[in-house]
């Protein structure tokens, strides 16, 4: 008994002993004893529990006391008593709590319990009740401004950052993290420090290239001492950050970070299009909507002459001229209509001349409501493109050679004036000139020979017709003249005849006097054909006439003459095809002596035997073969074949004898002709003294001093020559004994008429004695009758060809012929 009381009274000491402490405290305290009893107070606790007076006194139990704000409803809705229940079980568990109650009237309680214990055993616990109102007012107020303020920082679009003076970070946004580039994993730890950006961004060769160490410490060294900062970084990834910095009176600083990499790009493109509109050589004007001068660059006021003062404001059309192709105000409409316009117009110079301009104009639209604001004018001077270009139209349109205008110029002109002509009933006539003996000039005494001579005659035919006629180079040596507005034909016929007098006289080329003549054919528009490639056809038809006709001449075109054109054509074409296509056969006409009338030779002929027209007369192709050079290819084939033959007779008995090739002016011309008689020889193992070769005396004298030449060559290599169809040329006596050739012979046209015609006769035997005297053989070609056989003889002619004694014949008669005939004496 006296165990447990002596326990009380110590129990009450304390109980006392508290009562005086809490008593002074300025918030409300309880204490419950292990029975949940209530043993201490103070008036606090009745205040803030909002408790009647007489509800609280010693010993009363907890239950009792949670029931009276539990009936307020301070618990929650719901049974109060379940409320009671609930909260006394917990009570009675002892345990150490913390909640923060807020009361209906508005203010919030902080509640605190712990258990007591004396000499470790259970007691009670004791509470404290802390009306924190103000405490959660205020920080709800510093939340409120903190969230604020993090909502000012978010939506600023600049990077912030704010360091305090421990170099932490206290605040940021997420611009500071995404414009940095800053991971997730640097915000993962308790505290981000100025170090550990410093130092994951040396790492990754944010500052460049160095020891991270190193470059951590003296940035971290700057950043002991903040001082307001201001510049420009670019980060390796190329962005460009304006970077300001302010340090605050607590030692800590404030840095916002902007991103200028747009800005910066845009300042430069402005500085490059301000460079490129100044230093452009390009001609550059911005105008109003309504065309006025606002602004141009340097090389607008080069090109115009003018000083920018004097061109603003004034109409950028006092400056262009836009006449004749349209107008201003078409142009005006044609930039409201399509935004852009291009083309070429003509710049009005200060000094009152033109300058060729490419312009092109663009409209400036105002994106808020597609208005035109300004145009964009861009002027390019072109003169030298205009001045190439005339060069070039002027090299397209005009032979170099002779500086006339060439076919290409021809057929514009014609179409200039072929419908002037339809459309007045003019006449217009076309002559087609071709230079007679131009390709022997022009292939013996070389290329710049025949271009002075070319250049020469294109003088001589543009002196003498009218300034509305023209002349044109067509190439080689034909030229065309147009004659448009002629009254008659006889109107070209009298232009005909004054080209013919101006290429009489000599013409004088690099030391050589050279003489040439023209054939000329004229066809008449609209008589010899409705259009342009007609007329032209129709006079070179007319030309190839007067060539035929004797050359130096004139004549107009007939119908006729496009029936033998076409002939000419047809065998043209088939005789590219006869040597393939083994068309061509020899046969020989063998030769006599004239005293004994035994062989002393044959002469090869070319016969032409074609699979659908039979055999075509030589008189008929030769000419074309000539003319076209068809005839190398022939004489080739005929030379090589008689070698071959004449070698096939001798090895069959056949007495030795020549054989007599004709070769003509276009084979003689060639250099290699002396190395192509060699080769025929050498082939067909024919002896070189049985081959004899009948030139022509007009291909002789085409030019005597290389003839000679070539005949000396061959006469060396042992070959015999002979002169063909002597007396129809124009052979010079002075040359013919320089010529080192064995024959004449007397051409058939005089043998023909020898019996009746004296002249024939006079020319004939006068041959003869001209060749004795030179020392040369005589040959009678043509002979037919014993008549002019007995003439010839008579008068010292060696020997005879003709029908008398023989006609030509095939190879394997003509080795019978012969052989019969027996040895030659």
């Amino acid at each position: 008994m006296t165990a447990i009381a002596s326990a009380d009274e110590h129990t009450q000491r304390r109980y006392a002993f508290l009562r005086t402490i809490i008593g002074n405290l300025p918030h409300g305290v309880s204490v419950f004893d292990h029975n949940l009893l209530l043993r201490v107070w103070n008036r606090g606790f009745v205040e803030v529990l909002d408790l009647p007076d007489e509800a609280v006194f010693e010993g009363v139990h907890f239950s009792d006391l949670i029931r009276i704000p539990a009936k307020r409803g301070e618990y929650g809705p719901g049974d109060p008593e379940s409320h009671v229940q609930r909260i006394t079980e917990l009570a009675r568990q002892f345990k150490s709590h913390k909640v923060e109650r807020q009361r209906p009237g508005g203010r919030t309680h902080l509640v605190q319990g712990e258990p007591l214990y004396n000499e470790g055993e259970l007691a009670g616990f004791i509470t404290t009740y802390t009306d924190i109102t103000e405490r959660r007012t205020m920080e709800e107020q510093l939340r409120r401004q903190h969230n604020l303020l993090q909502t000012v920082i978010e939506n600023i679009p600049s990077a912030v950052s704010l360091f305090d003076s421990e170099q932490r970070l206290v605040i940021h946004n997420r611009e500071f993290r995404r414009l940095l580039d800053l991971p997730e994993s640097l915000f993962s730890t308790q505290q981000v420090t100025l170090e550990s950006i410093f130092r994951f961004n040396a790492e990754r060769g944010e500052y460049g290239a160095g020891d991270p160490d190193t470059i951590v410490s003296s940035l971290l060294s700057r950043a002991q001492t903040p001082v307001t900062h201001h510049f420009e970084r670019t980060r390796p990834n190329g962005k460009t950050l304006d970077v300001r910095g302010v340090p605050l009176a607590d030692g800590g600083f404030v840095t916002v970070y902007t991103d200028i990499t747009e800005r910066r790009a845009s300042a430069e493109r402005e500085q490059l299009a301000q460079m490129v509109f100044t230093h452009t050589p390009a001609g550059i004007i911005l105008t109003d909507d309504s065309h006025r001068i606002l602004s141009l660059n340097p090389a607008t006021a080069k090109m115009s002459g003018y000083e920018s003062y004097e061109l603003i404001g004034h109409t950028v059309f006092g400056l262009l001229n836009t006449e004749p192709e349209l107008s201003a105000a078409e142009l005006q409409e044609t930039l409201a209509l399509r935004a852009t316009w291009s083309g070429e117009l003509s710049i009005t110079r200060k000094n009152g001349t033109l300058l060729a301009a490419g312009v092109r104009a663009q409209r400036v639209d105002d994106p808020r409501n597609a208005l035109a604001t300004h145009y964009v004018w861009i002027l390019a001077d072109i003169t030298e493109r205009k001045e190439a270009e005339e060069r070039m139209r002027h090299i397209a349109q005009h032979d170099p050679l002779t500086g006339l205008p060439n076919r290409l110029s021809l057929l514009m002109r014609l179409a200039q004036l072929l419908p002037e002509a339809r459309r007045h009933h003019w006449r217009m006539a076309a002559m087609f000139i071709d230079l007679d003996r131009f390709k022997i000039i022009n292939d013996t005494l070389g290329h710049q020979v025949g271009d002075e001579m070319l250049r020469e005659v294109a003088c001589r035919l543009s002196s003498v017709i009218r300034e509305t006629d023209f002349v044109a180079r067509l190439g080689g040596d034909e030229f065309v003249i147009l004659l448009p507005g002629i009254a008659q034909p006889a109107d070209a016929a009298m232009v005909a005849n004054k080209i013919i007098a101006a290429l009489s006289s000599s013409i004088e080329a690099e030391g050589h006097e050279l003489h040439t003549s023209p054939s000329i054919g004229i066809s008449v528009f609209p008589d010899d054909g409705p259009d342009g490639d007609t007329i032209l056809k129709n006079a070179d038809t007319a030309m190839y006439h007067a060539k035929a006709v004797g050359r130096n001449n004139y004549q107009f075109f007939a119908t006729e003459m496009n029936q033998a054109s076409s002939e000419r054509l047809n065998i043209e074409h088939k005789l590219r095809h006869a040597i393939a296509r083994d068309e061509f056969a020899l046969v020989y006409q063998p030769q006599f002596s004239a005293g004994n009338s035994r062989p002393t030779g044959v002469e090869a002929l070319l016969r032409w035997h074609h699979p659908t027209d039979g055999i075509i007369s030589p008189d008929r192709f030769i000419p074309i073969a000539e003319e076209t050079g068809i005839i190398v290819e022939i004489g080739e084939w005929v030379l090589i074949t008689a070698c071959r033959e004449m070698k096939h007779w001798l090895d069959a008995g056949l007495p030795p004898m020549r054989i007599a090739v004709n070769v003509s002016a276009r084979q003689l011309r060639r250099r290699d002709f002396c190395e192509t008689v060699a080769g025929a020889l050498a082939e067909s193992g024919l002896p070189a003294e049985l081959l004899e070769l009948e030139i022509t005396e007009s291909a002789v004298m085409e030019n005597p001093q290389e003839a000679i030449q070539i005949l000396e060559s061959l006469g060396r290599m042992g070959v015999t020559l002979a002169i063909d169809d002597f007396g129809t040329g124009y052979s010079s006596l002075a040359y013919l004994k320089l010529f080192p050739i064995d024959h004449l012979k007397i051409d058939r046209s005089f043998v023909r008429d020898i019996e009746h015609d004296l002249n024939d006769r006079a020319i004939a035997f006068g041959t003869i004695a001209l060749a004795h005297s030179l020392g040369l053989n005589v040959i009678a070609e043509g002979v037919e009758t014993p008549d002019q056989l007995e003439l010839l003889r008579a008068n010292g002619c060696d020997e005879i060809q003709g029908y008398l004694f023989s006609k030509p014949l095939n190879s394997g008669n003509a080795f019978a012929f012969l052989h019969a005939h027996g040895r030659p004496e």
